[in-house]
């Protein structure tokens, strides 16, 4: 990294403070929509000379902890939370830095998001904790979290608002598509984009779910100008060794536009269901290949009255994004979002 930015920089002296205040972090692919997106955060952009420039007007600016410069047109963008940057044209010109803690003798001024402390020692175990300890901006952020001790930090989206709600699953249009039909290893470890489109994992689900004993499940549907909730009450999911089988109480409606139970009505109750992918099925009945997706599903010809892991359009209506119940035969929906929230 030294060479490059000397190369960029000519002096050392200038390559010397960047990596002391910055790290060098990746550029990603996705859509130019996905800006629009309330875990941005843009703050202000700027014609720099420099690299340094662009590294200092950040550091000075109010909030600032990530960077992307564009060396062809020298547009320097300053954000105020995140590891990676998005662009969805010429990212081979384009630069991300994300900000250390910043420092003096003393104690820390300011620390990646998620991070507390006088020397930003500590790390929050998911959002409600950062909601409840008052260390987070209360809004929409990208933060890291730290839900198993002594092992690297993870990044997710964070509502830091309500209570402190830790995304799990995140599905938006405007960003890039993302293909949900994964393998088993996919699954566990994660996938997507945590800018866009992402799913977070089996195992930081399960981790997270152990450092505190009540969460409930938040399911988001936005189709039109409407906003679908329904919550879940004592969700967690077991251990790998146990195939992270749901765990799921109660269902309560929200007083609002409900999404109505299509995880535990009736005889379709997915409760102690193991997870499904196509190439590590528990279901009898194919389920993962007709759904295309990973899931908690029935071992029954339904296999599942949900599907929000589904295609945004296929062939099959089963193969869809779609939740039965309240929302029928519906699949125009512009945002499919799975929250925990503790309680």
């Amino acid at each position: 990294m030294r060479g490059l930015l000397c190369f960029y920089l000519v002096a050392t002296d200038v390559c010397a403070f960047l990596e002391s205040q910055y790290v060098k972090t990746k550029v990603l692919e996705d859509l130019n929509t996905c800006k629009n997106d309330n875990y941005h955060h843009f703050i202000s952009m700027a014609i720099v000379s420099s690299i340094i420039e662009c590294g200092r007007l950040c550091s000075s600016a109010n909030e600032c902890r990530r960077f992307m410069l564009n060396i062809r047109n020298n547009m320097c963008m300053l954000y105020e939370s995140g590891e990676n940057c998005f662009s969805s044209s010429d990212r081979l010109v384009k630069y991300c830095y994300r900000q250390k803690s910043i420092c003096d003798e003393g104690s820390c001024v300011r620390c990646p998001i998620g991070y507390y402390g006088d020397r930003c020692q500590h790390i929050i175990e998911d959002c409600s904790d950062g909601f409840e300890r008052d260390v987070v901006p209360q809004k929409y952020m990208l933060s890291f979290i730290s839900p198993v001790s002594k092992q690297p930090p993870i990044e997710v989206k964070c509502q830091f608002q309500y209570g402190g709600l830790t995304l799990i699953q995140y599905r938006n249009i405007d960003c890039l598509e993302v293909n949900f039909n994964r393998s088993w290893e996919e699954y566990v470890h994660g996938f997507g984009n945590i800018h866009g489109n992402y799913w977070l994992g089996l195992e930081n689900i399960h981790n997270i779910g152990k450092r505190f004993p009540r969460y409930k499940l938040c399911v988001v549907l936005t189709a039109g100008d409407v906003y679908y909730q329904g919550y879940y009450y004592e969700f967690n999911i077991s251990s790998s060794t146990d195939d992270y089988r749901v765990h799921i109480v109660t269902f309560d409606d929200d007083p609002g536009d409900s999404t109505g139970d299509a995880l535990t009505k009736g005889i379709y109750n997915i409760n102690g269901r193991p997870f499904s992918t196509y190439d590590r099925d528990s279901t009898s009945y194919g389920c993962p290949r007709r759904f295309q997706a990973g899931w908690w599903y029935l071992d029954d010809p339904v296999c599942s009255r949900s599907n929000v892991n589904g295609k945004r359009s296929a062939g099959e209506f089963e193969a869809t994004w779609h939740w039965l119940d309240n929302l029928g035969n519906r699949t125009d929906f512009s945002k499919v979002i799975l929250r925990l929230l503790r309680h």
